[in-house]
């Protein structure tokens, strides 16, 4: 009712509040995206600190500390699960006959074939060069077979299968408690040395060892 060029909205709504009230303003939002940055940039490197920069999957450290964080949790039924250690072969062969760029290719090939063929809750890693491993929480070793099959026929029927090397596997059963994890990881590593012995691209199961 006073209008704009009265007493009181000049003291309440002038240029002098409305200036006052815009760098109020502006400093929060600055602020705010300073937060948001900050945040984004401690994400960004907990992500590098975690994961292989080539494949983009867990390193061999992040993948350790989230197998024993999981076991750690899981009770019951959900306390077991399989290991899965899988080797490309012959990588070295594509590294010689077309280059480091073919070898890095083929690990990225097969890193995306492991994160198309396991669920959200399973883990994949990086072990160290061409080697991974996998965790399948709640999978019998015949379960885990099939995922290998599948991540193997994912490899085969990609566009750059010609280039691609086969991929060897060792499962090994893995549960909670004492020194079990390390076991298994053990186990699912002598049955890829097996699997390698007996030709190569297959998948070998710890258990079938000890029979």
């Amino acid at each position: 009712m006073d209008g704009a060029g009265g007493s009181i909205f000049r003291t309440y709504f002038g240029s002098a509040v409305t200036t006052l009230l815009t760098i109020t303003l502006l400093i929060v939002v600055s602020f705010s995206i300073a937060a948001l940055s900050a945040e984004q940039a401690t994400q960004a490197l907990r992500v590098r600190a975690s994961h292989d920069g080539l494949t983009g999957l867990l390193n061999r450290a992040a993948f350790l500390s989230l197998l024993e964080d999981k076991f750690g949790r899981r009770r019951g039924a959900e306390s077991f699960g399989s290991l899965v250690m899988a080797d490309l072969d012959p990588f070295k062969a594509v590294n010689d006959r077309n280059g480091h760029a073919a070898g890095d290719a083929a690990l990225k090939a097969f890193a995306a074939a492991c994160r198309a063929s396991v669920r959200s809750n399973d883990l994949v890693g990086r072990y160290g060069g061409e080697e991974f491993i996998l965790f399948l929480p709640g999978a019998t070793p015949e379960q885990a077979a099939r995922v290998t099959e599948q991540i193997s026929v994912t490899m085969k029927n990609s566009d750059a299968a010609p280039l691609l090397p086969t991929a060897s596997y060792g499962i090994a059963a893995a549960r909670a408690g004492g020194d079990a994890l390390k076991a298994a990881i053990a186990a699912a590593d002598a049955a890829l040395y097996e699997a390698k012995a007996r030709g190569r691209n297959q998948s070998i199961l710890a258990t079938a060892l000890d029979a």
